[in-house]
């Protein structure tokens, strides 16, 4: 079932990416739009993006067209389908489960990060993956762990204006990491 669901999941992606795109080529500053559209760019051609490249581009998120409350009905679909959300809620109320979604796994990463991950089993190591994204059937424990640590990197250092960006790099950092 695994598998089943991280292809329901993964037939949202090109979604995703495409709104976060022409989202990015709304923004008024030059140099933070060619950064974002670089990223979109690289993770489209099959490259998978590092923390750091997310982090220049964490602004972004909290303020401007790309925060999940000022994004495009047809792109919060997309963000709630790669999250097993109903798309079929008032856009309203699509925004508010979506960011509800996303700060209650931002808390469960803070509480494991605590806990720390060598006290995971490998069933609740890929879990935790398939739960922030990353369809784990096809990979090893250590690609496993490897993915888990960078995503709570990432999910730590933001704050929950930056909601968006966590809920983008469910997309961003699982698409290409370690294809079949």
């Amino acid at each position: 079932f695994g598998a089943a669901y991280g292809s329901i999941r993964r037939a949202a992606y090109p979604a995703v990416l495409r709104g976060l795109a022409r989202a990015a080529g709304a923004l008024p500053e030059p140099r933070p739009r060619q950064l974002l559209q670089r990223l979109c760019a690289q993770v489209q051609g099959g490259a998978h993006p590092q923390l750091a490249q997310l982090l220049a581009v964490r602004s972004l998120f909290s303020g401007s067209v790309l925060a999940l409350s000022r994004l495009r009905v047809d792109h919060v679909r997309a963000l709630s389908r790669v999250l097993f959300l109903t798309p079929y809620l008032p856009p309203f109320l699509l925004r508010r489960r979506l960011r509800s979604h996303v700060l209650e796994i931002q808390q469960l990463d803070r509480a494991l990060l605590l806990l720390g991950l060598g006290q995971l089993s490998e069933e609740e190591l890929r879990a935790a993956c398939y739960l922030r994204g990353l369809n784990s059937t096809h990979l090893g424990q250590a690609e496993c762990r490897a993915w888990l640590e960078q995503w709570l990197r990432l999910s730590c250092e933001l704050q929950a204006s930056e909601a968006s960006l966590l809920a983008h790099s469910m997309v961003l950092l699982s698409l290409n990491y370690s294809q079949p």
